[in-house]
């Protein structure tokens, strides 16, 4: 291997080849000691104050402080650092969580794969077991009361799920423990019995009815909206009021929550392109005014389908750019427009 010193000044870099044998490197808060066999690094031994990481690469991380292992990784045998494959790959000592301390295991899959972890209280109790296959997670407080259930797809990765939880309960960060776009999560009291919050998340978007440290808040696509405006009938809603609304996010969910076809229904339109059997590309106009402090967009496109077994209409919001019925079909099925362009299409042998 060769040895390369950086930033020592003109003229001052060296370098040196060491096949076999050992290299210290000292600064003012580390120690560094590698060991070189067949010009490759088998062992580095990193001191930091009184803290100690062995790590002997295709075998194992260790690191010491004092006399206490407190953290343990295990490679699979010929590569540098992969997980070791099934069975226990990481375990780690003293990790905070909801103000106390536990130990954290890792295991992984026979491929590999970061497969499971499972949180230990000091006291003995089991804070969480988390999996990949597992479609909840559910973890506890020191005195074995449930504190944070959460229903959808666990996402694990390196960081641990204590770890992103924090050692600090108020500072909840459990939008990073869930792999979807779709979950609920209810979070309990020290006493494991009174709810203090609890939501859904759809698309990644707060939804609905939620409850946030006792009190109720009202989401529509991530946005806080009034009980008023929650609950109240969509009927009741003039669209150009709604088109004028500038929170884009906002305007969207009232438009779906109002419906393309009862849009349609209440507010002027021209048709652009028309199908054989009836279905439209039209266009509808937002009427904002030139004197506005906000321009939401000026112009919507939908698309009008006609089933063909049923006769049954439906309305699709398509983008402003499609200039035909045909293309505009085509972007529902999932071609972008560049892609329609180029000339690509879905062409179905029956409709039903």
């Amino acid at each position: 291997m060769y040895v390369v010193s950086r930033y020592g000044g003109w003229g001052r870099n060296l370098w040196a080849c060491l096949d076999n044998g050992t290299i210290t490197i000292d600064d003012k808060k580390r120690h560094i000691r590698l060991k070189v066999s067949g010009s490759l690094v088998v062992e580095q031994i990193t001191q930091i104050d009184d803290e100690q990481t062995t790590m002997k690469y295709g075998r194992h991380r260790k690191t010491r402080k004092g006399n206490k292992t407190i953290k343990e990784e295990y490679f699979e045998p010929g590569t540098l650092r992969a997980i070791r494959r099934s069975g226990l790959w990481k375990k780690e000592t003293g990790v905070p969580l909801c103000g106390s301390e536990g130990t954290l295991e890792c295991y992984s899959t026979s491929g590999g794969a970061y497969a499971k972890e499972v949180f230990k209280y000091a006291n003995g109790n089991v804070a969480y077991v988390a999996t990949r296959w597992r479609k909840s997670l559910e973890i506890r407080y020191p005195n074995g009361k449930p504190w944070i259930i959460m229903k959808g797809q666990v996402a694990l990765h390196w960081e641990s799920i204590a770890g992103r939880l924090g050692s600090d309960k108020e500072e909840l960060h459990q939008e990073h423990l869930m792999r979807g776009p779709n979950w609920e999560i209810t979070v309990y009291d020290p006493s494991g019995s009174e709810v203090i919050t609890h939501g859904c998340v759809q698309s990644r978007q707060k939804q609905g009815k939620w409850l946030e440290n006792g009190r109720e808040h009202f989401y529509l696509s991530g946005v806080k909206v009034s009980r008023q405006l929650y609950e109240e009938d969509p009927n009741k809603w003039k669209p150009h009021e709604v088109l004028r609304i500038p929170n884009a996010q906002l305007r969207c969910s009232l438009l779906n929550r109002m419906g393309y076809d009862r849009l349609l229904d209440k507010v002027e339109h021209r048709v652009i392109d028309q199908a054989e059997d009836g279905g439209q590309l039209v266009e509808i106009d937002a009427a904002i005014s030139d004197h506005s402090a906000f321009r939401p967009d000026r112009t919507m496109r939908l698309l009008k389908v006609i089933c063909p077994s049923t006769q049954q209409v439906y309305v699709l919001r398509v983008p402003p750019e499609a200039k035909t019925y045909d293309n505009a079909r085509q972007w529902t099925f999932g071609l972008r427009e560049r892609e329609i362009e180029q000339g690509v299409r879905f062409d179905l042998a029956v409709e039903t």
